[in-house]
């Protein structure tokens, strides 16, 4: 279930940090609830309403990135990990009333999804001796700031691990970890992240001293979640730590063998009805602590149009679904509704190769679209050609949501975007898959 996660607080390890002090430490607590379980701030109950955090273009945006988010309804930011860039997002979260799940970055054991790192933790006992020292260096440096919610250690290592041996030497380290920085920080819960319940049979055998769970799950499966993580032994609350649409690791194939993404609507709905009617009841139960939704950034890119709430300067969906399932708030005016994406022909105009294409989107009455084209290529050699959308040079056609498309030069089938902007910049998409036709 993992997907390449945007780090824009960067994994770096610091080991020798001085500890800065802040006026008013904020207290967070985990305190039993009838047969649930309460999150308290400074002694109040708080649930977090969150999303993950990578921003849109560095530390001099975070303050504007807050006021925005403030706005939807958030009031928790989640990283991965900490570094140059922590201390300007905890203020500039202070500022404007948010508080931040930390991530405390432990190295994934095999290569894959997360920048292709690998780390073997039953063999390498003086690198695990670095990481523990550095994750403490991080907590001592940061666990006085008052936007500190909690600490999040890992992101799907124990998916990202190779065998069995290697997941439980992991786990094992986990709880050292764990007792560590709860010894150096009592005034803040510790969790650590993984896909769906994955971690939770390990985590209740190996890492006792868990406060929470932080489980990452995707599309309608939010509703079997509670069943899963009772069915996996789970004794403890949790927080969705990462949430949207299917991920492109679980959707089905289409005819060319591309992954078929979910369309806007769906991305939309999924988090609306993910939270008020999968993770309501859980909620009020308290069970579930808390949501994050993957992924504030401005990533212009495969991930970003699939799972972000912006790409570029443009808000997708997902982000007005994000206000109304935190405020209730809808999108004012509607959106426009990608109703149509169809390839009806390709044709060769000298050595370039145009696909007429059919481009249908609703909007209300009035308003102007500027409607663009652009492909992506799954077959490419390296990740970051994997992840580029790039944009297609695109003509009018004669009839209405009609166009020639000028097809990339690309061996083997690639993702066609159909994009759409209207004036208040809003951005909607559909894709379809196009099988690139052998060269003349």
């Amino acid at each position: 279930m993992a997907t390449a996660r945007p780090v824009a607080v960067g994994v770096l390890l610091l080991t020798a940090l001085l500890c800065p002090m802040w006026a008013a430490e904020a207290r967070t607590a985990i305190v039993k609830a009838g047969e649930g379980w309460r999150l308290e701030v400074d002694g109040q109950p708080y649930v977090a309403k969150g999303v993950t955090f990578s921003g849109s273009g560095g530390p001099a945006n975070f303050d504007a990135d807050c006021e925005r988010l403030r706005a939807l309804g958030v009031n928790t930011l989640r990283t991965w990990g900490t570094g140059e860039e922590t201390p300007a997002l905890l203020d500039a979260a202070h500022k404007h009333g948010l508080r931040v799940l930390v991530g405390l970055w432990l190295r994934p054991g095999r290569a894959g999804m997360e920048n292709d790192d690998a780390f073997d933790y039953a063999r390498d006992a003086k690198g695990r001796e670095a990481q523990l020292q550095a994750t403490l260096a991080q907590v001592r440096r940061f666990k006085g700031h008052p936007a500190v919610l909690a600490w999040g250690l890992g992101n799907e290592v124990i998916l990202n691990s190779p065998d069995d041996a290697s997941k439980v030497a992991y786990a094992r380290f986990l709880e050292k970890v764990v007792r560590a920085v709860k010894k150096a920080d009592a005034g803040h819960p510790v969790l650590s992240v993984d896909a769906w319940t994955l971690g939770v049979p390990l985590w209740e055998k190996y890492v006792p001293s868990l406060d929470a769970y932080g489980l990452n799950v995707y599309g309608r499966g939010i509703h079997a979640l509670a069943d899963a993580v009772k069915q996996a032994g789970g004794r403890k609350p949790w927080f969705i730590t990462e949430f949207g649409a299917q991920g492109e690791w679980e959707a089905p194939k289409d005819a060319q063998g591309l992954k078929q993404e979910p369309g806007d609507q769906e991305k939309y709905d999924v988090i609306v009805d993910g939270w008020r009617n999968a993770l309501g009841p859980h909620v009020q139960a308290g069970r579930c602590l808390g949501l994050f939704v993957f992924n504030y950034s401005a990533s212009f890119d495969h991930t970003g149009l699939w799972l972000g709430l912006l790409s570029g300067d443009s808000k997708r969906p997902t982000w007005h679904a994000v206000r109304e399932a935190y405020t209730g708030q809808k999108p004012e005016p509607a959106l426009p509704v990608p109703v149509r994406l169809a390839v009806q022909g390709v044709e060769q105009e000298g050595t370039a190769t145009w696909a007429r294409v059919v481009f249908e989107v609703t909007a209300p009455a009035g308003t102007p679209l500027d409607v663009s084209f652009a492909y992506n290529f799954r077959g490419a050699a390296t990740r970051e050609e994997r992840d580029r959308v790039t944009p297609l040079e695109s003509r009018k056609g004669a009839a209405p949501g009609t166009w020639r498309v000028r097809l990339p030069a690309v061996t083997g089938a690639f993702k066609l975007y159909g994009l759409a902007k209207d004036g208040a910049g809003n951005l909607v998409a559909a894709t379809t898959s196009v099988a690139a036709p052998a060269a003349p």
